[in-house]
């Protein structure tokens, strides 16, 4: 299973990566993908750095907008809107990336009269080979603001991506809890 966050060291993100760490069995390790918003990238500045590595040490920031990368993630993915200390940056990419990697899991399973306001993102390529099984997709809620809205939306009603909400951890995810009671 591969397990896809927002990749910054706060909240549930930072706690997926700390709980991913302590896998005990070290011969399987879990892909741990962070996809951001590269404008929110604490110091991505000293990172734009072309044919060289860069060291990047766990920066802290207190502004506004932006956090540091959690050190657990086995890989990022970032998009840049040209925009700085704006999250969200990422949502419809990232839509895009799920759908392609679940080639419409569940796509057959939704009525055929689903309404959908959103761009189609059904000419999304599948990223799974012509004749291999389809790879469920499921996106777990925790807790969450406006763009945890957004990425809801993109993932059930763009995507047709079964959410799981755990109701209790607040914010946005108790009131979608609630709603679907």
């Amino acid at each position: 299973a591969w397990i896809i966050t927002g990749g910054m060291n706060t909240g549930i993100m930072k706690l997926v990566g700390e709980i991913v760490q302590i896998n005990p069995d070290r011969s399987r390790p879990i892909p741990l993908i962070g996809i951001g918003t590269w404008g929110c990238v604490s110091g991505f500045k000293d990172l734009e750095v072309e044919g060289a590595n860069v060291n990047y040490a766990k920066a802290r920031s207190d502004r506004k907008g932006e956090a540091p990368l959690e050190p657990n993630h086995t890989n990022f993915i970032f998009v840049d809107n040209g925009l700085e200390r704006t999250y969200g940056g990422e949502i419809a990419f990232r839509a895009k990336l799920e759908q392609a990697i679940s080639g419409g899991f569940f796509s057959s399973k939704v009525l055929s009269n689903t309404y959908s306001s959103g761009p189609s993102l059904s000419g999304t390529s599948s990223l799974r080979p012509d004749n291999s099984d389809p790879v469920p997709v499921v996106l777990l809620v925790i807790e969450g603001g406006p763009n945890t809205v957004r990425t809801v939306k993109e993932a059930v009603v763009g995507n047709s991506i079964p959410a799981v909400f755990l109701e209790g951890t607040g914010r946005c995810c108790d009131l979608f809890a609630k709603a679907c009671q």
